[in-house]
């Protein structure tokens, strides 16, 4: 008898203010995937409703933005959430850059990145892509090997991978594949100057385009890419004039990453923009956001908040249940005797 009243004192204390609510919570809730595009006058559905929704970027935008002389806006993205960070806050393009390799799949380099591994973030990506043009890097070798091959590859990344333009890295011995891509609809954006795909040969990832010869070599490659359709240069890694002056030279924007103010727009690694990587830190890279202190903070915080016992609070972060019940379960199991009292907070 005794031991029956210790229960029942016990289990109404723990019960007594959890149990009035039985609304079944989950910690992450589903939420309803946007559409690539929005439908004209629409917000998404998971956009705030004082927030109106933006207009798809195109190409036609994007050559506007670069006649309007207004700066392009691009950063990577590798999943959902970094995509809808993207789609929500502004950005003009969201790059899958092959920079995922790095700083999300541990790898060395670039050139260790699969297409079905690039695929596989391309897709999450596009769940998350709302307004900005969605391009994506085309891995290491998918493109090497000849035109059908580059075709092949890149109708998977828009079929399988739902972006919609390819970004290639190289000069002028890959306008031909440029061509075979562009010709058949598949929008390409260039890349050339510092190309990472090619640190090995290029002895490390060095400022190119330094000498007249070598900057002229740049500026024709970016001139054949252009009369091969690409709809966008990126500039890597080199001199500011030289950027400036291949930006006045073409007809298309060309996207800054180590180029200086005078490109068309600038493009950085969600990583370098928001403190989280932890490895070198060129010279071009700003740090926008201090995301790394944050993610320590919060870790060392849940640890603790386990550790001392103040997480989880057994009324506040907790779910009741019926004293009848568990008084039920209890007989059922032939142990009535159980008794149990939530932990005392422990100061921290």
């Amino acid at each position: 008898m005794h031991a029956q009243m210790l229960f029942s004192a016990s289990r109404t204390r723990i019960i007594a203010s959890i149990s009035r609510s039985q609304k079944r919570c989950m910690s992450v809730r589903p939420l309803k995937y946007e559409h690539l595009t929005n439908t004209p006058g629409e917000s998404s559905p998971q956009k705030p409703p004082s927030q109106p929704s933006r207009k798809k970027v195109t190409i036609a935008s994007l050559h506007a933005l670069r006649q309007e002389r207004t700066p392009i806006t691009v950063l990577t993205a590798y999943d959902y959430p970094t995509a809808r960070a993207a789609s929500m806050h502004g950005i003009d393009i969201t790059l899958v850059g092959d920079s995922l390799a790095q700083v999300c799949l541990g790898y060395p380099s670039t050139t260790s990145l699969t297409l079905d591994e690039m695929l596989h973030h391309c897709r999450a990506v596009a769940r998350g892509t709302s307004a900005p043009f969605l391009v994506a890097d085309m891995p290491f070798g998918t493109f090497y090997a000849g035109k059908e091959d580059t075709v092949r590859a890149a109708v998977r990344m828009l079929q399988e991978g739902n972006v919609e333009a390819v970004k290639l890295e190289g000069g002028s011995e890959i306008a031909g594949r440029v061509q075979a891509l562009t010709s058949i609809g598949i929008p390409v954006m260039a890349h050339v100057g510092l190309l990472p795909q090619r640190h090995t040969a290029l002895s490390g990832y060095r400022v190119q385009g330094r000498t007249a010869q070598s900057g002229r070599s740049i500026l024709h490659s970016a001139l054949a890419l252009e009369e091969a359709g690409a709809f966008s240069i990126v500039l890597e890694a080199i001199p500011s004039s030289l950027a400036a002056y291949i930006t006045s030279r073409l007809k298309v924007p060309t996207i800054g990453i180590g180029a200086g103010p005078g490109c068309s727009g600038q493009v950085l690694v969600w990583d370098d923009v928001m403190g989280t990587w932890a490895g070198h830190k060129a010279k071009f890279v700003r740090r926008f956001g201090d995301v790394k202190s944050e993610v320590e903070r919060g870790v060392k915080a849940y640890a603790s908040a386990v550790r001392n016992g103040s997480f989880p609070q057994h009324e506040k972060e907790g779910y009741g249940m019926d004293d009848g019940e568990i008084e039920k379960l209890l007989e059922m199991e032939g142990d009535r005797e159980w008794t149990w009292s939530p932990p005392k907070l422990m100061s921290s």
